[in-house]
């Protein structure tokens, strides 16, 4: 797939990824007798009841601060046949224009990759109340317009990892994914939702 990497250029707002269909990822699982099974995780996006496509690609282009061959998350409803491309790799790998806002973040093997323009964040609550004998008085409230910052790009530069964002109501956009055959959620941040540093 590498010969495809920065040939097709993208017009307007896109990314040209590509998918393998019905792509799962392989783990081998040593059992106590000392006998392997491999076992194959599904990468589809399917928590919380959705029937959808795919939510892992390849870059096929470079994209804002990544390059081509990253891994990198998408949209769940993302992949369709009217942005497929008519390119053909192998029987199960398809290519497809998507829209740059479907494309969340780049991943490797340290972790995620923040996209310029994007933070990862996470949400503030207040302290709980706890009296002297140890019971909760009082429930986690959410801070509607306040994010810890836990990872940016380097383009960047008005805060720093650990730094609170001062960010309007409803900033944070949470993403369901599945790296490694875990299920992890994460917080999006769009630094134009920024309003300030606390």
């Amino acid at each position: 797939m590498q010969h495809l990497y920065n040939t097709i250029k993208p017009v307007g707002a896109k990314a040209i990824v590509a998918v393998k269909s019905g792509s799962k990822n392989s783990h081998i699982v040593t059992k106590d007798d000392g006998t392997e099974v491999e076992l194959f995780v599904d990468t589809s996006y399917s928590w919380d009841g959705k029937i959808s496509g795919q939510t892992q690609a390849v870059l096929l282009t470079d994209f804002k601060n990544l390059k081509a061959g990253t891994d990198v998350l998408i949209h769940h409803n993302a992949i369709n046949e009217s942005n497929q491309l008519d390119i053909n790799i192998d029987t199960s790998t398809f290519i497809h224009a998507i829209e740059a806002n479907f494309v969340y973040f780049g991943f490797n093997e340290d972790g995620i990759v923040c996209i310029d323009g994007y933070m990862m964040v996470e949400r503030v609550y207040d302290e709980d109340m706890v009296s002297p004998g140890g019971i909760i008085l009082t429930e986690k409230r959410k801070h509607d317009s306040l994010m810890k910052v836990i990872s940016k790009p380097d383009s960047i530069e008005d805060f720093e990892v650990g730094d609170m964002a001062v960010v309007y109501k409803k900033s944070d956009y949470e993403i369901t994914h599945n790296v490694g055959g875990k299920m992890t959620k994460i917080i999006r941040l769009k630094y134009s939702d920024c309003l300030g540093r606390a």
